[in-house]
């Protein structure tokens, strides 16, 4: 029986392998021009054929989440100045209420870092409390796009919300673009 599990555990981990090496290698072919470090992107590779226009009741709730999508934005583009500045416009519209306290300290850091690999490290926890944010409030309309990549931090994975099912990955921008899945819609 455990070698049984342990072949299933291999065959989809070679398959996760795999399906984002794919779209790794599509980047690479596609956009030989655009680097990892590239500062400014006049191309947004964040843009995708449809979005889920969610509607919050809580309309705070609400515009933490659209500047929260916009500093996914920056990520997905690996642009550092942009992700700087949307964190600094997150940092000023959170609230000071104390279950906040940690979502307005990991905005803050975010706007204090340059290094994209750093801005992508503090996002996991943007994302949780978000997360958590999000889930205290009634979705009128739309829905939140939980997302994942396994390959993101050596392996350990890393979530994001999004307003799109399709995948446009935060953790490594144009390098696995479309690397990762839906793991729950959020209604």
């Amino acid at each position: 029986m455990k070698n049984i599990i342990f072949r299933l555990y291999i065959c989809i981990s070679f398959l996760a392998i795999i399906s984002c090496g794919k779209d790794s290698k599509e980047q690479k072919n596609n956009s030989t021009t655009q680097q990892e470090d590239h500062i400014s992107t006049k191309l947004d590779i964040n843009l995708t054929n449809s979005k889920s226009k969610v509607i919050f009741t809580d309309a705070y709730i609400d515009k933490v989440y659209q500047q929260y999508l916009l500093i996914k934005r920056g990520l997905v583009n690996t642009n550092p100045k942009v992700v700087q500045q949307e964190a600094k416009k997150l940092e000023t519209i959170i609230n000071s209420a104390e279950d906040a306290k940690q979502l307005k300290a990991t905005a803050k850091l975010i706007s204090l870092t340059k290094e994209i690999k750093k801005q992508r490290d503090f996002f996991v926890t943007l994302t949780q409390e978000t997360t958590k944010l999000i889930s205290s409030s009634a979705i009128t309309s739309g829905e939140v796009y939980k997302q994942f990549c396994p390959m993101a931090f050596d392996g350990a994975g890393g979530y994001w919300l999004s307003d799109s099912k399709e995948i446009r990955n935060p953790y490594y921008g144009s390098k696995m673009l479309k690397c990762g899945s839906v793991k729950e819609a959020i209604q």
